[in-house]
């Protein structure tokens, strides 16, 4: 969702009811026959030297990846101890310092005969697609595309083409080691995701889990991998040939060496991250407890999005209950339309605390989905829900002086996908509290019954939200007001933003984009 929807939905609306009448390309939904599946689970040294030992072969240990360093520094470790396989499904993989440190690894591992499968959505693969396709090249690597761009060079023409189908795209998340680790969470491969860019951070939450939940994982990647919707790369780019493999060979080598030999100021902060230390020093304490992985049918993407029968929300929101006493959200976009609104009002009604969390105007890197989010914050406010909203200016690191993940950081969005209820569950993932993440695009996610992890995110969010966030409520008019807390400041109108994009914004909020979110 994250480079799809965006400022240029303007243009896509005036292409559809100008080109509503040109025929959609037919999709050739082929039969793979080289289907390649996970590789059984054979005990890994990294399970038995870093993580805690098993309470009881039922349960799953967790360990959030709340610092982008943190989470950065444990996706090369997982890759450098692999033994047997690596298989990554990602959303985004843009071509930056850390997506070249990670493909630089996976490299390196397919090397020494650990086999690499990449499973990536096409919709923003193509200023990397030669790197990718010369990665391909390698015996031991597999590079598959999922849902296709039919038009390979003037891509956008795709969207007049084939609209329905490209415009709804695999927003998962995955990273698995040998079976038997598993990452997930909101995170893509990019710098912003790692705490590796200077002008920009996200704000994101990923889980490391090992033990029977890691089966499911498994399974859910190979449910995508060998979907028709997946076409290996060379099918797509044109084949790349041994000479391609080479050179990226030698440019990640020699980007690897210099990153660390002249220690880039990243490397230096990777170095001294949470994890590392924790890794050095000793064993991660591993969270033990019940979990359920949640994943989208991939032909969701190919069937009427009225038809939830291939949908994970429902049976997530099944699996999690009713309330008793609190929930707390965290969704970078939020637009609960009208069945969000009657669940939240029913929740209220019955003496439930709902907090939600999400990006201000200033914070989102997606405006048009705050123009759809904006007009439910007085109803919601009504309701006696507590609503925030992220700050686009961040001074976590003299606030948090351990905290270097978000160093060197001038603005943030908030990108965490997570809920809790009561004090016994949290939700972890890809999806987006939106009718997009619902309905359109395929997502996932754990739901963990855990005090433990549960507490961890409430705790950030009683403690630490008022200092990064503005908290909304209605003065005797009804209009909402924003109150900085920490620095006893009170707006009336969007905090950080100008006049001209609140315009904009509330010219976006004339269309019907809630229809396309």
């Amino acid at each position: 969702m994250d480079a799809l929807i965006n400022a240029r939905l303007i243009f896509v609306f005036a292409v559809v009811v100008v080109a509503g009448c040109v025929a959609p390309k037919a999709y050739n939904v082929h039969n793979l026959d080289d289907a390649s599946y996970s590789m059984p689970a054979k005990g890994t040294a990294l399970i038995s030297n870093v993580i805690d030992e098993q309470p009881s072969p039922e349960l799953s240990g967790f360990y959030p990846l709340i610092d982008g360093l943190d989470a950065f520094a444990a996706r090369i470790a997982l890759i450098e101890t692999a033994q047997y396989s690596v298989d990554l499904q990602y959303y985004l993989y843009h071509r930056e310092e850390t997506s070249q440190l990670l493909s630089a690894y996976l490299l390196r591992a397919a090397e020494r005969g650990v086999r690499v499968r990449l499973l990536l959505d096409d919709l923003s693969q193509a200023n990397l697609e030669q790197d990718l396709s010369a990665l391909a090249v390698h015996n031991n690597v597999e590079v598959r595309l999922f849902n296709p761009l039919n038009h390979r060079r003037l891509r956008f023409l795709s969207f007049i083409t084939d609209y329905s189908r490209v415009s709804r795209r695999m927003h998962n998340k995955s990273f698995i080691v040998d079976s038997e680790l598993f990452i997930t969470g909101g995170r893509n491969i990019g710098n912003a995701y790692f705490s590796g860019d200077h002008n920009s951070q996200f704000v994101d939450f990923d889980v490391l889990g090992v033990g029977p939940i890691v089966d499911k994982a498994t399974m859910a990647f190979d449910l995508y991998w060998n979907h028709p919707l997946a076409e290996d790369i060379n099918e797509l780019s044109g084949s790349a040939d041994s000479q391609d493999l080479a050179q990226l060979s030698s440019r990640l080598s020699r980007y690897v060496s210099t990153a660390f030999h002249n220690e880039s100021p990243y490397i230096q902060r990777l170095k001294e991250s949470t994890l590392v230390q924790t890794l050095v020093n000793g064993k991660l304490s591993m969270d033990w407890a019940e979990a359920q992985l949640y994943v989208d049918d991939p032909n969701k993407l190919l069937t009427d999005s009225r038809n939830n029968s291939t949908h994970m929300a429902p049976k997530l929101f099944a699996a999690m209950g009713e309330p008793r006493q609190r929930v707390n959200i965290i969704s970078p976009y939020f637009i609960p339309k009208d069945k969000g609104l009657e669940l939240i009002k029913k929740w209220r009604e019955q003496g439930v605390a709902v907090t939600v969390l999400t990006n201000s105007l200033a914070a989102t890197d997606v405006p048009v989905v705050h123009a759809g989010y904006a007009d439910y914050r007085q109803q919601l406010l009504a309701m006696g829900v507590e609503l925030w909203e992220l700050k686009r200016n961040l001074d976590l690191a003299a606030q948090q002086p351990k905290r270097k993940g978000f160093r060197g950081s001038s603005t943030a969005s908030l990108h965490a996908k997570s809920m809790t209820m009561d004090d016994d569950k949290i939700f972890v993932g890809s999806l987006n509290l939106d009718p997009r993440s619902f309905n359109l695009n395929t997502e996932q996610g754990l739901l963990i019954h855990s005090e433990r992890m549960n507490r961890l995110l409430s705790r950030w969010i009683t403690t630490e939200m008022p200092k990064y966030a503005w908290q909304l409520s209605l003065d005797e008019q009804g209009d909402i007001v924003w109150q900085d807390r920490k620095n006893q400041q009170r707006l009336t109108t969007e905090p950080d933003t100008s006049a001209w994009l609140r315009f904009k914004v509330w010219l976006m909020s004339l269309l019907p984009i809630e229809d396309v979110l």
